[in-house]
């Protein structure tokens, strides 16, 4: 079984792998909600299952119904965030528009998506030695594709005359660092709203490459921890 396949699995019941209603939906969703929480908080040694249980005011089976352990649960989230983030740069073939107007939408969806997935996103850094090396390899994957289809729509604005920068996979890794290294700064309760973090963000990365455009109007959705008992 493939590690995407085996993640996959958490979409289904651990113990019988029944199809689910929409509350086991809302269950896993919500231990996923509070894990998230938790392992942001007091990092991957410091999140226990019993600590998950205590803060969802459940027992051990309920949890254990849904996730083996906790590696599932943070698998789980790490692999979200990166699917949401790393192809934000994937356009369908029959879209013709010139490189530089999808590489623009495409800037502001991977900043958006990185606020929006801002603490399950930090855990692929932060617990990158307690996951899997068939994980990782995934998330390796994902990364490298990601850098590929950047690169090539940078490229192909360049060669229009829209961009201008030096090195392609200098500057493109230098714009991941402006936005992968933000869970070592960002707060999501400081001075700017995400809307208004994502908009900078994007205007920063325009200037990185000399893309003349002004961002479109951020739409973002933050999710606040959810402690709510029951």
């Amino acid at each position: 079984m493939s590690v995407i396949d085996s993640i996959d699995r958490v979409a289904t019941p651990a113990a019988n792998r029944a199809p689910e209603t929409a509350v086991c939906i809302a269950k896993r969703e919500r231990i996923l909600t509070v894990a998230e929480d938790l392992f942001y908080r007091y990092g991957f040694p410091g999140t226990t299952m019993d600590r998950i249980c205590a803060e969802l005011g459940v027992t051990k089976p309920y949890v254990y119904y849904y996730f083996r352990d906790k590696h599932e649960i943070v698998e789980t989230l790490a692999w979200r965030a990166s699917l949401a983030c790393l192809t934000t740069m994937k356009f369908p073939a029959d879209d013709t528009r010139p490189a530089h107007l999808k590489l623009a939408e495409g800037l502001q969806r991977w900043v958006a998506a990185c606020v929006t997935h801002f603490r399950a996103s930090a855990l692929a850094f932060r617990v990158t030695a307690s996951l899997r090396p068939e994980f990782r390899a995934e998330l390796r994957s994902l990364a490298h594709d990601f850098y590929a289809d950047l690169g090539a729509l940078m490229d192909e604005s360049k060669e229009q005359g829209k961009l201008s920068f030096e090195d392609t996979t200098v500057t493109a890794m230098a714009m991941g660092g402006v936005v992968g290294f933000m869970y070592t700064w960002y707060q999501p309760e400081g001075r700017l709203s995400p809307d208004e973090l994502v908009s900078r963000l994007t205007t920063t990365l325009f200037k990185m490459i000399g893309l003349r455009a002004t961002p479109a109007r951020a739409r973002t959705t933050t999710k606040k921890p959810n402690k709510a008992h029951g």
